[in-house]
């Protein structure tokens, strides 16, 4: 909202939806987190048990240290502007226009070309914000957690599947990303009773993704960047400036490879 302030003379116009924006407490906020905590494991099972003082990180306050702490605010300021100026500048100046009759626009009518159009705020502001939940989805430790490939079909290598799932990645695909779309048609669809707080959003996810090919190459190049300045600076963060918990994880992962070798 910050970013786009200047756009509107600081008028303090709302850019999100507040129904879109409180169900990012559920599908970004919550179901990662709770697969990640309950299932996921930065390090193998038998390196935990030998080596207790892994879990010297949580007295220590490592994850909560003030270096950490100003760490993750430049990330949060990196990834505002990067999600912002990856997708509104493209929407600017025709930009929401409809590709008609080529696209996603290609088997509707050629009486009706306006349907694709999209440069109101709904559709405007669901796209960012729907490229800010996707880029947090995917920004999770489920990056690292688990093990490759899953599926091994042989026994005795190391532990079975259920070990080695990103757990986080089940959570992420149906109880994140597969929920949010699934909740921004039923949203479009209660709204189509009656006047209500949902009345405003009546064929916005039908406009937003059935008609829109924009909206799909946003919402991969926008996150995709993200993704990757977020992983460049935990990658540079990790080579200068590793915490225990990577240094045991890279012990481990050497330890792992000379009883294999």
């Amino acid at each position: 909202m910050l970013t786009l302030e200047g756009k509107c003379l600081f008028s303090g116009t709302p850019i999100f939806d507040p129904w879109v924006i409180a169900v990012f407490n559920f599908v970004g906020g919550s179901i990662p987190i709770i697969f990640m905590a309950l299932f996921d494991r930065d390090l193998p099972r038998n390196y935990v048990i030998d080596h207790p003082e892994v879990y010297q990180s949580g007295p220590n306050n490592e994850f909560l240290s003030l270096r950490m702490t100003l760490r993750w605010v430049f990330i949060t300021i990196i990834q505002t502007f990067t999600i912002y100026y990856f997708t509104a500048p493209v929407l600017y100046l025709g930009g929401g226009v409809t590709s008609a009759f080529k696209g996603l626009m290609g088997n509707w009518g050629r009486d009706i070309p306006g349907d694709g159009e999209g440069s109101d705020l709904q559709i405007f502001g669901t796209t960012v914000y729907s490229n800010l939940i996707y880029a947090a989805f995917f920004e999770t430790r489920s990056l690292i957690c688990g093990e490759f490939p899953t599926f091994t079909c042989r026994r005795g290598n190391g532990e079975g599947w259920p070990n080695r799932m990103g757990y986080t990645w089940v959570g992420v695909s149906w109880g994140s990303v597969i929920f949010y779309i699934w909740f921004l048609y039923m949203y479009e669809l209660i709204g189509r009773r009656g006047v209500s707080s949902f009345f405003g959003f009546i064929y916005v996810t039908n406009h937003l993704l059935n008609m829109r090919s924009i909206t799909w190459m946003l919402s991969i190049l926008a996150p995709t960047i993200a993704c990757i300045l977020d992983v460049s600076g935990k990658v540079i963060g990790n080579m200068y400036y590793p915490t225990q918990t990577q240094i045991h994880a890279e012990i481990a992962c050497q330890e792992r490879k000379q009883k294999t070798s």
